[in-house]
């Protein structure tokens, strides 16, 4: 009876700047980790490591992982934080800033080429080393046989009523499927999978490949069908081989090209197309190619290429290979499906940082954001608001720079907070300013309503109670709100690209929120904003007063801005009579009847912002309107 299959293993140990260390694991044997244990392993390069800080143990095929009760970090595996956790073979897990997996060097008992049944076991399959961050690129070649190609193609549903090649071990494999994918976080982590696990699953294969071609290259392809032709290099593409092969792999450019061009799996069998024969004694005989067709993985394609078949049968028909082409196509569908579903959360994943939860939804509900985020123009309404009151705070924390940096995220987390709560996007942030927009991807019926509702909100934030404001104390906020035409979208370079918003609006917003220190106000509005306030917020909501005409400094277009004031309250500083009774004299200062304007706003409280600066701008011209008077003032300042 054949012995069980034998193997080496080690635990590999990545660092954040690309530290490595690589050490065998004993069956049954506990070996202490930490960055300077008394006696075992050393990570010394990683500080969130405690010196003591866990036992392991290799056995029965898994490795037990125990956090001393002095470590200080868990172990992180699939997100969780643990205090103990068991991984198998191949299975990854991080402590600190390290990455750990298990490399299991399989071993068999039978050879797998034509050597004697008799000799020693040598190991079948060559596991991946650990990729370092700065990786030398993979050279890339092909290669035609110049033999007679016996060649087929099949699209997924004509094998469906094929056996697998081994079944019981191919099963095997695909159960372990999910949980090697979740320790896959990168695709480069993705492919070298893949071949080990394609290695172990069919043993007649010798190499795999899987490759990752641009979606233009492929495109290139379908549309130009030269077999000749050089196949263009691939983003990426990881090989492994056994480690009894001593010849060197060089995938067909033609096998390649056609099955990515048809978009269905293609098999060569070189050698005497009569007979369906070859003799393994040259170099690899067979290969097929199964390209990956969801969506989400256009241009992955798995590459399985061999010599003889199983049990050391040296000849190889059509029908010998369709089980393993069938289980390879079967690991293509599941990537697909997985990468497709990784694709979709990661895209929400994205999108929830610019996206409120609705709009991330019903982008998604579309089948992605691809489309969806291309620029266009629209009726955009910008919300820009600025944190007053940081000089003070930095001058205050000036010895607690980790303190001052949460009290300024605090101040953009309510920002933000408010305007992703009534679904708009966050366009940017400027030190302690951020931009919100409302319009794109979606348009909404009302206009410029909910950018309003978002600023009484980010005030409320900035208003609580003294004993309530925890990080924010300090702080206030000043709001400006401009609507009208504008681009919106995934604006910027083929190399960096954000969400953004782009148009003389924008700049208008910016200009707007600035005037509100110069008012004294929190929320200013443009004339588009304020006219759909008057017809669309009930009083019982919120109401709106002009402010002054006004050009401001490098502009030359005038703006009327507006106060949005919160509902009327008792003990509020802009009642229903003060807001009358300004608005009265802003029209007399309009048309040029300063003295008279005054006079009006005598009966405005001495407290109101936009009376004093109403009073400063007409007393720079000694209280007349200065000749050529259009009732708007210019600003000398932002």
């Amino acid at each position: 009876m054949a012995e069980p299959n034998r193997g080496v293993v080690e635990l590999v140990i990545e660092g954040p700047a690309g530290q490595m260390l690589r050490q065998q694991l004993i069956e049954g044997q506990t070996i202490r980790l930490g960055r300077a244990p008394a006696k075992g392993w050393a990570v010394e390069w990683d500080r969130s490591i405690s010196r003591e800080h866990a036992d392991l143990l290799w056995q029965n095929g898994q490795l037990s992982i125990t956090c001393l009760p002095t470590a200080g970090n868990p172990i992180r595996l699939r997100g969780e934080s643990l205090r103990a956790a068991v991984v198998g073979g191949a299975g990854g897990f991080e402590i600190g800033q390290s990455s750990f997996f298990v490399d299991v060097k399989y071993m068999a008992q039978a050879n797998f080429a034509t050597q004697n049944m008799q000799t020693a076991p040598e190991p079948m399959i060559r596991m991946p080393t650990p990729t370092p961050k700065a990786e030398p690129e993979e050279k890339f070649e092909t290669q035609d046989a110049e033999e007679a190609i016996e060649e087929h193609s099949y699209k997924a549903s004509e094998l469906k009523d094929v056996s697998f090649g081994d079944t019981e071990r191919q099963m095997e494999v695909l159960s372990d499927l999910p949980r090697l994918i979740s320790g896959s976080t990168t695709d480069v982590d993705l492919a070298l999978m893949l071949c080990g696990l394609l290695l172990d699953a069919i043993p007649p294969a010798v190499a795999i490949a899987v490759a990752l071609f641009d979606e233009a290259d492929v495109q290139e392809m379908k549309n130009h069908d030269n077999p000749d032709a050089p196949i263009p290099k691939p983003k990426m593409m990881r090989v492994q081989t056994r480690d009894n092969f001593e010849g060197r792999f060089m995938p067909s450019r033609r096998l390649l090209r056609k099955a990515l061009r048809r978009g269905e799996s293609v098999m060569h069998i070189v050698g005497d197309v009569d007979s369906s024969q070859f003799t393994m004694a040259t170099a690899l005989g067979w290969a097929f190619c199964a390209p990956i067709s969801a969506e989400s993985c256009v241009g992955w394609c798995l590459y399985v290429s061999g010599m003889g078949g199983r049990d050391d049968n040296n000849f190889i028909t059509e029908d010998s290979l369709k089980g393993d082409l069938r289980f390879t196509q079967l690991v293509a569908q599941l990537i697909g499906s997985i990468r497709t579903v990784r694709s979709l959360q990661d895209q929400k994943s994205q999108l929830s940082a610019f996206f409120s939860p609705k709009v991330v939804e019903n982008l998604t509900k579309k089948g992605g954001a691809g489309d969806i985020l291309s620029p266009s123009e629209r009726d955009i309404t910008v919300l820009f608001c600025d944190v007053r009151g940081f000089s003070r705070k930095s001058e205050q924390l000036k010895d607690d720079l980790h303190k001052l940096l949460s009290c300024v995220k605090a101040a953009l987390g309510a920002m933000t907070g408010g305007i992703l709560a009534y679904d708009g996007s966050i366009a940017d942030f400027q030190g302690d300013a951020a931009l919100g927009f409302w319009g794109w991807p979606t348009p909404l019926p009302d206009g410029p309503m909910a950018a309003c509702r978002a600023a009484f909100s980010i005030l409320q934030a900035f208003a609580l109670p003294l004993g309530e404001q925890g990080l924010l104390e300090g702080f206030t906020c000043g709001v400006g709100i401009a609507h009208g035409r504008a681009i919106a979208g995934q604006i910027g370079t083929s190399q960096q690209a954000k969400i953004g918003v782009f148009g003389p609006i924008v700049n208008q917003g910016s200009r707007i929120e600035g005037l509100t220190r110069q008012f004294g106000v929190g929320i200013c509005i443009d004339e588009q904003t304020a006219n759909f306030v008057k017809r669309l917020m009930p009083p019982g909501e919120g109401r709106c007063r002009r402010l002054a005409s006004l050009r401001p400094k490098g502009m030359d277009t005038t703006l009327l801005i507006h106060e949005l004031l919160p509902p009327e309250v008792e003990g509020c500083l802009v009642t229903e009579t003060a807001m009358l009774n300004y608005e009265a004299a802003l029209d007399l200062v309009i048309a040029g009847r300063w003295a008279e304007a005054i006079e009006r706003l005598n009966a405005v409280p001495d407290e109101d912002g936009a009376k004093q600066f109403l009073l400063k701008h007409m007393a720079k011209f000694d209280n007349a309107p200065p000749d050529g008077w259009d009732g708007a003032f210019s600003l000398d300042s932002k």
